[in-house]
This record gives structure tokens, sequence and C-alpha cells, in this order.
């Protein structure tokens, strides 16, 4: 949601600090700011304060909790009927800190929930539109997010008595690391979808709902996209291999599930495209397995604009080397090849044939035909003057 100073300054009495202040602000108490633009904040919204805060007045009552400035105009929104009841010893032990019971009340102040003590337990009720408040965990939660989270102390865990039990782990990295070798690439997808049987009380995402009770639907849609980026990371004869390890939520019950664009020939006539991990003997399969660890390579920026391919076929003499090919190409091409590759070859008559896919991408730009076609007749013409018959 975008807003500005100015606006939120009409909502207050006092003076507000300057918009880098209030965008600091905001972070430091778990909203996100997407962007500043002289003024303008855009503040990112997440689906659990969807009810208070998607409103000029609800981003303005919010930074007034955040810094404590009253605001003009305060009117009582009324409270939740949902009443938590939880202790000052309770929120303290949630979030491992020893706040007083003065700063908890002012919490409760500054965030308008009504609030009863009685017996050593708060029983607080939310405003109306803090329909996110209804766990004792939930108000612990505003407790440290208004007092800050640096005044929550680090605590470190407990040593682990004896060494995790990893066979099942190794199990299925083993299976991971074998159909890499088989020429797949791994692919995580999102557990939502429009249809399932397991329904979210507040999906994050309104037109995914629902926990997918298989990996086909997801696997498929992924490969589709692979398919059309697949000329500028495979050579031409390559064909797009994914697949994915997840959970998947029948109504049956939960399970691990393994699936693949297609079969594993090696793996024999009775190898399916899908598998239940979560009853496969993995942990003796993985027993003795070390996981192979691969090293990333640096990163690489990559271009978000649309790429081209042409193809182009020659006959050379009989013994003539492809990287000879290749350097008159590279040569003339200039730089917007994006990648080369060879997909062809036969001898005939004491000639040899070869075919070369040649990508082209700007990291600028979008491309057109006429200019990778202009570019085309210049690498067939130096081809020709170099001998070769480019067919």
């Amino acid at each position: 949601m975008k807003i500005s100073r100015d606006t939120l300054l009409g909502y207050f009495e006092s003076p507000l600090p300057s918009t880098a202040a209030i965008a600091d602000a905001f972070t430091f108490h778990c909203f996100e700011i997407e962007e500043v633009e002289g003024d303008v904040l855009d503040i990112k919204v997440l689906t659990n304060r969807a009810a208070d805060c998607n409103s000029e007045v609800g981003i303005a009552a919010e930074l007034s909790s955040i810094l404590d400035l009253p605001l003009k105009n305060n009117p009582s929104l009324g409270f939740s009927e949902k009443v938590v009841e939880v202790s000052l010893a309770r929120i303290n032990a949630i979030l491992g800190t020893d706040f007083s019971e003065a700063e908890v009340i002012d919490v409760f102040r500054r965030l308008r929930f009504s609030m009863e003590k009685s017996g050593g337990v708060f029983r607080v009720a939310a405003p109306l539109p803090r329909t996110d408040i209804v766990i004792p965990e939930d108000v612990a939660e505003e407790v440290g997010r208004i007092l800050g989270y640096d005044r929550i102390g680090v605590i470190e865990l407990s040593p682990v008595s004896e060494a995790p039990d990893q066979a099942r782990y190794r199990g299925i990295e083993k299976i991971k690391d074998q159909l890499v070798e088989q020429g797949f690439t791994e692919v995580s997808t999102q557990s939502f979808t429009k249809k399932g049987d397991v329904y979210l009380a507040n999906p994050l995402d309104k037109t995914k709902p629902a926990l997918r009770t298989s990996l086909e639907e997801s696997l498929s849609d992924a490969l589709v996209r692979a398919k059309q980026y697949a000329p500028l990371v495979l050579p031409p004869k390559q064909s797009v291999k994914l697949f994915e390890v997840g959970t998947v939520f029948p109504k049956e019950g939960e399970y691990l599930e393994l699936r693949m664009t297609e079969r594993v020939k090696e793996w024999g006539d009775a190898a399916d495209i899908s598998d239940n991990l979560s009853i496969a003997k993995l942990e003796e399969y993985g027993k003795d397995y070390v996981p192979k660890q691969y090293k990333l390579s640096a990163y690489k920026p990559f271009s978000a604009y649309p790429f081209i391919t042409r193809d182009i076929a020659l006959w050379v003499p009989s013994g003539t080397e492809v990287s000879a090919i290749e350097n008159v190409i590279r040569e003339n091409v200039g730089e917007l090849l994006a990648r080369l590759d060879q997909f062809d070859h036969f001898e005939k008559e004491g000639r040899t044939s070869y075919a070369f896919r040649l990508v082209f991408q700007s990291m600028e730009r979008t491309l057109t035909d006429d200019e990778i076609s202009g570019i085309m007749e210049k690498i067939s013409a130096a081809l020709r003057a170099a001998l070769f018959e480019v067919r």
C-alpha cells in the first residue's frame, strides 16, 4: 500500500519524523517497505494484517502504536469477542525476556487493546479489526514487536546428546544425486493450489487456498516453463527432464512424494514416474551413502528480455576443425550471442556437414527479427569468405 508522509501527518497532532525514519520504524516493527520514492512509502501489508492495515487510517493507527504518538481522532472501534488470557510469566517465557508488568500494560495501551487483570492473568481483547489476535502467542508477539526484538536475549540451545540418525535423509539424497546423474534437474514448487482435500483457513494467495494432493500439476507447469528457456541453458538435442521431492496432502494423510517428468530407463520397466517416499525403505538405501557436495559458481547477471534462436548449416572440407568454424561465427556475431552449439554433423563424398544453433539475447532490450537476420547474413558472408559452403 502506498501512502505519503503528508497524508500521515493529517492523522497526527504532533510532528512526524522524516520519511526515512518512518520507513525504519515500520521495518524494525515487522513491516516490509517495498520502496520509498520522495515522501511516498510503499508498505507491504501481510495477510494477517490485511483486516486492519489495508487503509490509510489503519497504517496511521499502526504508526501511532509504533511511535507512541496520539492520533487526532481516535474513535472507539469496539473490541473482539475473543478474549485471550495470558500471564506476564507466559509472555516472558514465550519471548525469553524479562519485561516488566508496567511495560506490558503500556504496550496494550499503545495497541488500544482492552485489558483486565485478575489473579496475575491478563484478559486481553483486541480492537475489532485485529482478527489476528486469537492465542497467547499472538499477544506475546505483539509485546515483543512493540518493545523491540533487540531486547530479546540470545539463548544458546542445549547441545545434542548424540549424533542424529540421518540414514533416511541420505537415502533421499542418494535418489536425488542419481537423478541428476541421469540428466534430471531438481525443482521446488509451492505447496498451494486451487483445489485440494485440505483448505487453509487464511491463505496467503486467495486464488490458491488449498494444499496440493500431488506434485503432478505443479511439475507439469514447471516443465512447460523450463522448455521455454531450454535453448539458453541446454544444447539443442538435450531434452528437459525435471524432478521434485515434496510433501503432498491428500485426504488419506500427507506423505513425501517423488515425481519425475519422465521415466528413468536405467531403473527398469517396473519404475514409475512417481513414488511414495514415506513408505520407502530409505534408511537402508542410504545407510552408507555420502551425499555429493556441489560447488556453486559465482553469480552472473541474467537478462529479463526474450531470446531469439537461429540455425545455420554448412559444408566444409573433410578434416576441418569445428573450432575454426566457431571462431568465424564468434568473430562476426557481435555481443548479442548468448549461446553457440553444434548439434549435427555427417560425412559425405569427402566433405563434412555441420549444423549450429545460435541463441541471441540482449541485457538491455528486446531484439527484432530484422536485427538478427542482419547478423546472420554477416556470419554467412564471413563463412563463405572462408571458403565454406553455407546451406
